[in-house]
């Protein structure tokens, strides 16, 4: 997930630099970490047919979205996965993924080289890596795919999951990344969603651990300044708020109104859901399916929308109200998930 840009251009749509569709295309993953919000696993088998995603791609770049981001699951355990790239592609698309590294490796060189941005996911230095991977080879192989892309001269990213007990290994963590040529690190707040609840709960962060957190990477990023980028999926809630124009067009609605102006990111569920914002959104939100982008069934994803900018509308009072720093996408999903009062 890329980091809030807060105070950008005036037509922007939410808090992300670009119009994303956020693509689960498979649940299935090679490992099974304790933390995973999608619940994947070598036993899941959710897939996404290429038939409907394909014919999806004309529609999503109509409605303005710009890139591409796949996850999933593995999302290059994916069967199709260069025939998709290569439509989306065609379509005008950017395209970037986010992978464990183990498939990082000179076999998937055509796929690697047909993503524009690929990031590898860590969750802490190597033994606590490893513990939440439930891999002893976790570690290494992520570390080997962020030395093949240096090897190939690939961009690469590394995406960190902060814990309260990795919060302290971060220095470290960018350190390693730095020698390894990677232009970029996004951390990322332990969300409770998938497994998290049962298997990690009592490693979320701490409202000092968030400051912490928020302090350390705006620390890190001037350090590093010029060699590796360091963001942070937090803002300051003030800020949040305050940052209105970001907004304009989700919440003016009207019958002009692309489908991204009011959505960003979209996701993508390995069952061809379409979500506002995250994948552990309530499902009650949900815009309907994949084939409902098609213009004869728009109609059904428009009369969703009104509802979801209500909620927009109150989530943004909220974080008026709130102190501190916020993770915003976590932080809609949680709005969304309170019961509204009734009027008396």
């Amino acid at each position: 997930m890329q980091a809030p840009d807060i105070g950008g251009k005036a037509a922007r749509s939410g808090f992300l630099p670009d119009r994303t569709v956020h693509l689960h295309p498979l649940d299935r993953c090679n490992l099974k970490c304790s933390h995973c919000y999608s619940s994947s696993s070598p036993e899941a088998w959710t897939i996404l047919p290429p038939e409907p995603l394909l014919a999806a791609l004309p529609r999503l770049r109509v409605e303005g979205y710009e890139v591409i981001s796949l996850s999933g699951g593995e999302p290059l355990l994916y069967p199709w996965l260069g025939q998709l790239l290569a439509a989306a592609k065609a379509e005008g698309f950017r395209t970037a993924a986010i992978t464990n590294g183990f498939r990082v490796t000179a076999r998937q060189r055509g796929v690697i080289d047909a993503l524009d941005r690929i990031a590898i996911s860590f969750d802490g230095l190597e033994a606590r890596h490893n513990a939440m991977r439930g891999n002893t080879q976790a570690w290494a192989r992520a570390v080997s795919g962020l030395r093949y892309l240096a090897e190939i001269g690939k961009p690469a990213a590394a995406a960190f999951t902060v814990t309260r007990d990795s919060l302290a290994e971060v220095p470290e963590f960018i350190e390693i990344c730095a020698a390894l040529g990677v232009r970029a690190v996004q951390l990322r707040p332990l969300v409770m969603a998938g497994r998290a609840p049962q298997s990690v709960a009592d490693l979320a962060l701490s409202e000092a651990d968030t400051a912490r957190l928020w302090l350390m990477a705006q620390t890190l990023d001037l350090a590093w300044d010029g060699e590796i980028a360091v963001h942070v999926d937090l803002a300051p809630a003030e800020a949040l708020a305050a940052d209105s124009c970001a907004w304009t067009l989700a919440l003016q609605g009207g019958a002009e109104q692309r489908l991204s102006d009011a959505v960003n990111p979209l996701v993508i569920t390995p069952e061809g859901r379409l979500r506002p914002w995250t994948y552990d959104f309530p499902e009650e939100f949900d815009l309907g399916q994949l084939e409902d982008l098609a213009p004869s069934r728009r109609v059904w994803i428009s009369g969703g929308l009104p509802r979801l900018r209500k909620l927009l509308a109150r989530t943004l009072h909220a974080a008026g109200l709130e102190e501190g720093f916020l993770d915003w996408f976590a932080f809609q999903r949680d709005q969304a998930r309170r019961p509204r009062r009734m009027p008396a």
